[in-house]
């Protein structure tokens, strides 16, 4: 009887030392669209924040591709504290480390800063910390969801970095001070994957602006009438303007993969919904008031994917054109342009136009 019972606080008792080195029970995972943030150093935080994030897919590309995470402080009434990973090409599964952040300049490798903001209106009282190499992120589940569109996934995993933080010098370049902080999060983002437009186009004969674009953005929309523009605006230069130096617009009746003729298409039938042909482009200058319209013309669609309620669209092709630049609705210049143009353009989800991803 003693033996048993010497037996049975033995075993209490290597229970309760276990239960003891075990310390406090781990904290449970974050919910989706929150993440555990701790902060050590120069600023001491133990909090919870929203957290959410995208991968900013560039269509027909595997480069110029960035992912972006954001946690944000829950009560916005007191402060708006909140930092960002940049993260170039697609977050997914594995372990990244995390380097130096350079404000205003496009990082090559994942890159992190934090904002802390006080209760005073504006960003007077906010001080601005950047990352240092020895971090890292670890995503050990990738949720994205199904496809590009208006449903987020979740992305879990974890990071921890050191910043330092950063204040304007001498002609407002950021100069390192002394101060430091730790992060450290366990982060379960919404996740949204969105697509954007990937359009190249090539300018020559007598058009008043020629080369080939060093920026261009497009869309793809309904054009009332049982069709659909793809249109795009680009700019020539290295500065990019707002109204960009040309902008295009190319209809397309059914939407589908193939080979089609463009017919020749004057100001009076563009001018008359009636009198569309199933395939036109039409060219307008941002300095130069002559329309151009087609004479001829390719259109080549590699690939069709219809939009849905919940999910984005695409269109990829290309287009080759000599187009007649019209002084008015029945003058002819004399002068025209020859356009050549490779465009993966995204076709916005029925369901309505995503949310702004900027952090």
């Amino acid at each position: 009887m003693l033996a048993r019972l010497g037996l049975l606080l033995l075993c209490l008792g290597a229970a309760a030392c276990g239960s003891d080195s075990a310390g406090p029970a781990a904290q449970p995972p974050p919910d989706p669209g929150r993440m555990h943030v701790q902060i050590s150093g120069a600023v001491q935080l133990t909090s919870e924040w929203q957290a959410y994030g995208v991968f900013r897919d560039l269509l027909a590309s595997d480069t110029n591709e960035v992912s972006l995470m954001k946690g944000q402080n829950l009560d916005l009434s007191t402060s708006d504290s909140n930092f960002t990973l940049v993260f170039p090409g697609r977050l997914g599964l594995g372990e990244s480390a995390i380097g130096r952040y350079v404000p205003g300049v496009a990082s090559s490798q994942p890159a992190a800063f934090v904002i802390f903001d006080g209760p005073v209106p504006g960003q007077s009282d906010a001080t601005f910390f950047a990352s240092i190499p020895g971090g890292t992120v670890v995503v050990d589940s990738a949720g994205y969801p199904a496809r590009p569109g208006l449903t987020p996934g979740v992305l879990r995993g974890t990071l921890t970095f050191k910043a330092v933080r950063l204040i304007a010098g001498a002609g407002g370049a950021p100069v390192e001070t002394a101060d430091t902080i730790s992060l450290r999060a366990t982060f379960a983002p919404h996740w949204n994957h969105y697509l954007y437009p990937n359009v190249s186009v090539t300018l020559g004969g007598a058009s008043p602006v020629v080369g080939t674009s060093q920026f261009s953005t497009a869309l793809s929309s309904d054009d009332d009438h049982g069709g659909r523009y793809v249109s795009w605006q680009s700019d020539f230069g290295p500065v990019h303007t707002f109204p960009h130096q040309i902008s295009q617009e190319l209809r397309v009746l059914a939407p589908g993969v193939g080979t089609f003729t463009l017919p020749g298409i004057t100001p009076t039938q563009f001018a008359d919904t009636a009198q569309w042909p199933a395939h036109y482009t039409a060219l307008f200058y941002r300095d130069d008031p002559r329309l151009g319209l087609s004479t001829g013309g390719t259109l080549t669609v590699t690939q069709f994917v219809a939009p849905t309620d919940e999910f984005y669209g695409e269109i990829h092709g290309t287009l080759t054109s000599r187009l007649a630049l019209w002084t008015n609705q029945t003058t002819l210049s004399g002068d025209t342009a020859d356009v050549a143009i490779r465009f993966a353009v995204q076709l916005w989800p029925l369901g309505g136009i995503p949310a702004s991803d900027t952090p």
